[in-house]
């Protein structure tokens, strides 16, 4: 509904600040898809644990300890993870991330040996931990990058590891959007990451009007 009131319009001002504020409150356009692993997997010698982040049962990446150490596997040649090395290298070693950390294409050491019968290790050595980041990490970040219908993707999974000793993989994120990057252990996305644009709020008579929303939105006042 419109008004010619100058008064109107200017209490209609004051409610442009809500627009930010909406958006901080949820992930309105769900573009973190988010699954949390309970109860935990807890791995040994021997144990594997398949990771498909968008939950549509197809594997991107199989996490194993055949013996000593510890192996992540992208299992198409699209996938890849963040790590050190290079792609002529048969071993690298994936980065243990911390929380926070940007994972997006703006990282040129995207790597997948595994998939082309190289090796990616989070730890290895006969009977030392002589090589690799996850010798003895906790809550730290593998970053993911994968790809659904011919689209990219980046997401990150959290676990802890040892070398020669139990691992445990606890939670998994990727962003939805294509191309999109995501920080390790993000789960929802901030204001800056959502597209809000046109949106209205419109105050009258003792209500709220929130229009021009793209699809269902759960929102705070």
């Amino acid at each position: 509904k419109t008004t010619p009131s100058f008064k109107f319009s200017k209490q209609l001002a004051k409610y442009g600040a809500l627009t930010a504020a909406i958006a901080g409150v949820a992930d309105a356009s769900g573009q973190i898809v988010y699954t949390d692993v309970d109860p935990d997997f807890s791995g040994n010698s021997g144990d594997e644990f398949f990771l498909y982040l968008n939950q549509d049962y197809i594997n991107d990446f199989k996490i194993h300890q055949p013996a000593n150490n510890l192996f992540i596997e992208p299992l198409t040649a699209s996938n890849s993870v963040l790590g050190s090395g290079s792609s002529s290298d048969t071993f690298v070693y994936p980065f243990a991330l911390s929380s926070g950390d940007v994972i997006s294409a703006g990282q040129s050491n995207w790597l997948n040996q595994s998939y082309s019968s190289g090796y990616q290790s989070l730890n290895y050595g006969y009977y030392s931990c002589s090589f690799g980041n996850w010798c003895s990490e906790t809550d730290k970040f593998l970053g993911l990058r994968f790809t659904v219908g011919g689209n990219t993707h980046y997401g990150w999974v959290k676990l802890d590891a040892t070398f020669n000793g139990g691992w445990t993989i606890k939670e998994f994120a990727y962003n939805s959007t294509p191309d999109e990057s995501i920080e390790a252990g993000q789960q929802v996305l901030g204001v800056t990451s959502n597209d809000f644009q046109d949106v209205r709020i419109v105050g009258l008579n003792k209500s709220i009007g929130v229009y021009n929303l793209t699809e269902a939105t759960e929102y705070t006042l």
